[in-house]
């Protein structure tokens, strides 16, 4: 059953990349504007209907509910987006609209809220007739009140896993388009998925839960009314350039994976006394990292790679960008990808020197002491001195600060 699961969720991605090509985007703007909106239509929805055996389901239903029903009973509406296949890499959001259009139910005023959904889940078969307030049995790989896929895997949390904190609200009365304005949070929201496409899990929308008979119907992605289906507007700045980075810290690279963490690129003049024209922060783990610019003109640059505690690394030679380019660079094939050959060999690919952990450019006595400190203090956390990036300071972390002191390692740079 484990394995048949498996294949179903590979379908199920497979399914959903197909499905976001079919979606209908509307962008304005050249392709190299400061700034673009795009529209889409929601890939997937559902809803939860309270049931403490999830055998209740809707994955096909034309409709979502949020709030209470006649019975009682919870209902809460799930609707997410794909963004990654139509948002250039680099994309910087800067507004966010959520439109949806409500076809009955309670008539008073209610108060729906946006939460961000922190698991995964799906829409299966299932189908209810009617108005389908109270749902239909569930089908294999529905979402329900207590799965994120039927029947398999269950949520954290029965009753769908959300953010306590609400990204945006909406006052819903009678039938018609209501707008979730842009926020902070909402625009944070999709920052977060059009960057991290594996953890777009979308919208749950929760509606007053004090009361029966305070449930509203929305029409879902299933409408018979193509213009009723949820839509979300993103107005998002493109950047002049960008670059994907593909790097291994030493310390935090064991053969396998590398731990995540932060690491900033920054763009050099390729004259001297080269300049910091632009730079970048983010995330990288195995695979390395997006780095985007906003600031800098075209033209050629060298990288350098910052990260709290290695050697800064810097290209072998200046990069030629042009407005619109996005490259690829890699620093784990060869030695010489890094000016000066200033890498490190570790399980046959090339790695940033660890052990700088005081950030003056060289490995040396007082990054030994530093480190060699916390680790008869047995300190952890997320500190400088874990140059393996277990969060302890420890004899493994000494060990390698060590070596590179005793190997004099220090930046190379033009």
């Amino acid at each position: 059953m484990k394995k048949l699961t498996e294949i179903f969720k590979t379908f199920l991605n497979q399914r959903i990349i197909i499905a976001a090509l079919m979606l209908i985007v509307f962008q304005s703007g050249s392709a190299f504007s400061a700034q673009d909106t795009i529209k889409l239509t929601a890939l997937q929805d559902n809803t939860l209907y309270e049931d403490a055996a999830g055998s209740i389901s809707n994955g096909q239903g034309k409709y979502l509910y949020s709030g209470k029903g006649s019975t009682g009973l919870i209902r809460r509406a799930l609707v997410r987006f794909m963004l990654v296949e139509f948002l250039p890499p680099c994309s910087k959001i800067l507004n966010v609209s959520l439109k949806m259009h409500l076809s009955g139910g309670a008539a008073a005023n209610k108060t729906i809220e946006l939460r961000k959904i922190k698991e995964n889940w799906a829409e299966g078969n299932s189908d209810a007739p009617g108005l389908e307030e109270n749902g239909t049995a569930s089908a294999f790989f529905d979402a329900t009140w207590k799965h994120r896929y039927y029947n398999t895997d269950l949520w954290s949390s029965a009753g769908g896993v959300y953010s306590s904190v609400s990204s945006g609200n909406a006052t819903v009365g009678g039938p018609g388009f209501y707008t979730w304005n842009s926020t902070p949070q909402m625009v944070s929201d999709v920052q977060e998925w059009a960057d991290n496409q594996s953890a777009a899990f979308g919208w749950l929308l929760l509606g007053d839960e004090t009361a029966s008979s305070t449930a509203k119907r929305f029409h879902s992605s299933e409408s018979d009314t193509v213009t009723f289906v949820p839509e979300i507007t993103v107005i998002y700045q493109t950047s002049n350039f960008g670059i994907y980075v593909d790097s291994f810290i030493e310390g935090f690279w064991d053969g396998t994976n590398m731990i995540g963490d932060t690491i900033k690129v920054k763009l050099h003049s390729s004259v001297s006394p080269y300049a910091v024209l632009d730079s970048d922060l983010t995330f990288c783990e195995t695979y390395g990292g997006q780095f985007c610019f906003y600031n800098a003109p075209q033209g050629n640059y060298y990288i350098s790679v910052h990260h709290r505690n290695t050697i800064e690394t810097w290209s072998k030679y200046p990069l030629f960008f042009v407005l619109g380019d996005n490259q690829y660079y890699t620093f784990k094939d060869s030695a010489s990808k890094a000016y000066g050959d200033n890498e490190v060999l570790k399980f046959s690919e090339y790695c940033f020197y660890s052990g700088d952990v005081n950030q003056d450019g060289t490995i040396d006595a007082s990054d030994v002491s530093e480190t060699d400190n916390d680790a008869f203090s047995s300190l952890s956390g997320y500190v400088r001195t874990d140059v393996t990036g277990d969060d302890f300071v420890d004899a493994a972390d000494v060990s390698i600060v060590d070596n590179n002191a005793f190997n004099s390692v220090s930046v190379i740079s033009p």
